[in-house]
């Protein structure tokens, strides 16, 4: 192979790499349209559309007008603006929404290529997680008009029966569920319908979210705290607010002011912030005393340019104001992109 054409070679398989050709764009806002850059700042689907979404499997949720429709990496519409909302997709599974005469707004369930996954609608769903997602059905059977909560499958299939009162997303095996007024979690093998119902974790809680790095947070009177996926207490309910865990740390509140625990329940980053968003790609944002930084898990501030908003960080950006401006910024905190 000569030298000229080992090059050529090198140059192509770098140009059809999975990193390139997945490379992240983010919606962007310019001459009152919006389109996408990369995380370059570059702008690479021309600004056009009323709305935008972020990508996820190769599709993102446009607005034309008055209707969403998809579009793939390219700018190309895949799937024709038709819906009143339309939401991102996972497990090559999106929702939908279309307005309804009977009950407001009916849910639907789209493939990659705009095909329905099945034709029952339903009053409000999740997102695809873990090969499942929860489906809100109302009961007309009933004098007074009920909406219960089950699971459906990727083939359309509903195979947690509904009959629960809320539902989180599954995550690490597990979904937190409402049952007669109490949170509990549920596995896929639990047995859920009208005369049986198993808990892997009873339903005890005012209140519990979904499992994140093998901990739960949970509320049994006014303060929360954290179970592992035994449902034993391991950090005791003693936050006014909690977080789940990202990145080997939570978000909590203690009276009016934000810090940060590890799991073990050590206060890592002490309660001095205002407000505060979750640790993301290394970072979360904070406040103090009106003002907005970025800071790392040391609790050190790592970027603090004069910040009026904030964003979490994704795919190395993250969408901030500056004065009266809108802009994406990296993490040294140098600005990609001006919104205008």
């Amino acid at each position: 192979m000569t030298r000229q054409l080992l090059i050529a070679c090198l140059i192509i398989n770098f140009l059809f790499s999975a990193p390139f050709l997945h490379a992240q764009l983010f919606p962007a806002k310019q001459g009152g349209n919006w389109g996408y850059i990369n995380s370059s700042g570059q702008i690479v689907i021309q600004p056009k559309f009323d709305e935008a979404k972020k990508f996820s499997e190769g599709r993102a949720a446009v607005k034309i007008k008055d209707e969403w429709g998809y579009i793939d990496t390219t700018g190309n519409l895949i799937i024709q603006a038709r819906f009143t909302n339309a939401e991102s997709f996972s497990n090559g599974i999106s929702a939908v929404q279309n307005k309804s005469l009977i009950i407001g707004t009916e849910t639907r369930f789209i493939r990659l290529n705009g095909d329905t996954l099945t034709s029952e609608t339903f009053t409000d769903a999740g997102t695809f997680s873990e090969g499942l997602a929860w489906i809100k059905i109302a009961d007309r059977s009933k004098v007074l008009l009920r909406q219960r909560v089950g699971f459906l499958d990727t083939t359309g299939k509903i195979v947690i029966q509904p009959v629960l009162e809320k539902a989180s997303d599954f995550s690490e095996g597990f979904a937190a569920v409402q049952f007669n007024g109490k949170f509990g979690f549920i596995r896929r093998t639990d047995t859920l319908n009208d005369s049986v119902q198993t808990f892997t974790i009873a339903p005890k809680y005012r209140f519990a979210s979904k499992f994140s790095e093998g901990l739960a947070r949970v509320r049994t009177e006014a303060l929360w705290g954290y179970i592992d996926q035994s449902g034993k207490l391991v950090i005791a309910e003693q936050f006014d607010a909690a977080s789940d865990f990202s990145e080997g740390l939570a978000r909590v509140r203690k009276g009016e002011k934000f810090g940060f625990i590890d799991k073990s329940g050590n206060m890592v980053i002490p309660t001095v912030f205002d407000a505060a968003g979750d640790f993301s790609e290394g970072l979360a944002w904070v406040s103090k005393g009106g003002k907005y930084a970025f800071i790392d898990r040391t609790g050190k501030v790592a970027i603090d340019i004069g910040l009026t908003g904030v964003g979490n960080f994704q795919g190395g950006l993250a969408l901030v104001g500056i004065g009266d401006k809108q802009v994406y910024i990296d993490k040294a905190g140098k600005v990609i992109f001006e919104f205008n």
